[in-house]
């Protein structure tokens, strides 16, 4: 026996023997050890916390879980209406668009009717057009019809300040202030 490795197993194996044969003498004679005692009831109620601390932990997981499925399912429904708005929204701007862009075909070609004819000839009535005009005012200034929104213009007022003066749009003084740049054009040919 020169290796040192049996020499190891013989004094574990030993070292076992000696471990189950005192514990089942003390045992016999009725004497426990009171440290081994101490550690199987701190053993015991290290696992009844344990227990506890994971019946806790799973009630709040399931709550958080219920928690986070009701904001999911309000969050989704928000998210549904907030699409429909979004979808009508957009059909409806798209047919503003649309109205703005005849509103402004109809507007430039009016201005032409009014450029091109004579003040006191009938005014020629194009297709498309929903309402006939008979004759031309002899007084379609524009600046003279809006006197006053020129005046604030040329004191150098905002469209905002003019809209709540006069009590008018803000589309509407834009619109004037083109027909009248368009007129001016037209009345220097």
């Amino acid at each position: 026996m020169d290796q040192p490795w049996v020499f190891i197993v013989l004094f574990g194996l030993i070292f076992i023997v000696y471990a189950t044969i005192v514990p089942k003498r003390s045992a016999a004679k009725g004497q426990a050890n009171p440290t081994i005692r101490e550690i199987e009831e701190t053993m015991e109620h290290f696992t009844a916390e344990l227990d506890e601390q994971n019946k806790a932990l799973i009630q709040m997981l399931a709550e958080t879980k219920r928690d986070y499925e009701m904001q999911a399912a309000k969050l989704s429904s928000r998210v549904e209406t907030l699409e429909k708005q979004f979808t009508q929204t957009s059909q409806e701007m798209s047919k503003l668009g649309y109205a703005h862009e005849e509103l402004q075909k109809k507007t430039v070609h009016r201005a032409d009717l009014i450029s091109t004819s004579e003040f006191n000839q009938p005014m020629v009535i194009v297709e498309n057009e929903p309402e006939p005009i008979a004759e031309l005012p002899m007084a379609m200034n524009l600046k003279t019809r809006y006197a006053e929104l020129f005046t604030l213009y040329e004191q150098g007022k905002s469209t905002d300040f003019m809209a709540k003066k006069l009590n008018m749009n803000k589309g509407e003084i834009n619109l004037i202030f083109q027909l009248a740049k368009q007129e001016e054009k037209l009345s220097a040919h």
